[in-house]
């Protein structure tokens, strides 16, 4: 059975400040196997809630494609997250590929998402 999950991904090797600016969180559904249930789109964010102007909310694609939306160019669009088939522990790495090249982010947190 799967579980809603938020995980928070933060750049590899950035600096306190550039790591919350930066930062990724994603709404997944992880199944026990730490591996992202079904192939349906997720929402996530990109930036410190505490500072709107670093927020960029963004649509998961099934192939990975972050949607950045409004908010980015055509080349954007095509950035993916390899998160999807990953087996998702604190501590992995996860590529960030975009037209400026890969980059690497490390999962810091999974936790589940609070319910009602």
């Amino acid at each position: 059975m799967s579980e809603m999950m938020r995980i928070v991904l933060v750049p590899v090797g950035a600096d306190q400040t550039m790591a919350e600016d930066a930062q990724i969180m994603i709404d997944l559904a992880i199944d026990g196997a730490g591996l992202n249930s079904g192939p349906f789109p997720a929402f996530g964010r990109i930036g410190d809630f505490r500072r709107p102007e670093t927020l960029y909310p963004f649509t998961l694609m099934g192939d990975g494609r972050m949607d950045l939306g409004a908010h980015a160019s055509d080349a954007q669009r095509q950035d993916r997250l390899d998160i999807r088939g990953a087996s998702l522990a604190c501590g992995l790495q996860v590529a960030l590929t975009g037209s400026e090249g890969p980059r690497l982010y490390e999962v810091r947190t999974i936790a589940p998402v609070a319910t009602p």
